[in-house]
């Protein structure tokens, strides 16, 4: 036992909200599809070459998008800070 009569616990600290893992919306682009860059060439001879590390890129500022969007709304809304703060979709 540790000091007090405390007993040491090992696992994972768990914080509320954070426990469930949130699904990226990542994009299924076709070989001969225009690229999401915006350099109207094909994927395939753009970007394709990055494979997915490319497309997780394109989602995660995507996510970070919607995310800055609800916190304005949410700062609209009169929702605190430290609520925002810690919010995720």
């Amino acid at each position: 036992m540790a000091k007090g009569g405390r007993r040491r616990q090992s696992g994972k600290v768990t914080w509320p909200g954070f426990t469930e893992i949130l699904p990226r919306h990542i994009k299924q682009i076709g070989r001969n599809e225009p690229c999401p860059c915006g350099s109207d060439k094909k994927y395939k001879d753009c970007h394709a070459k990055d494979g997915s590390a490319y497309l997780e890129k394109l989602a995660l500022e995507e996510d970070k998008v919607r995310l800055r969007a609800a916190r304005i709304q949410m700062k609209k809304d009169g929702v605190p800070w430290y609520k925002r703060i810690f919010y995720r979709t």
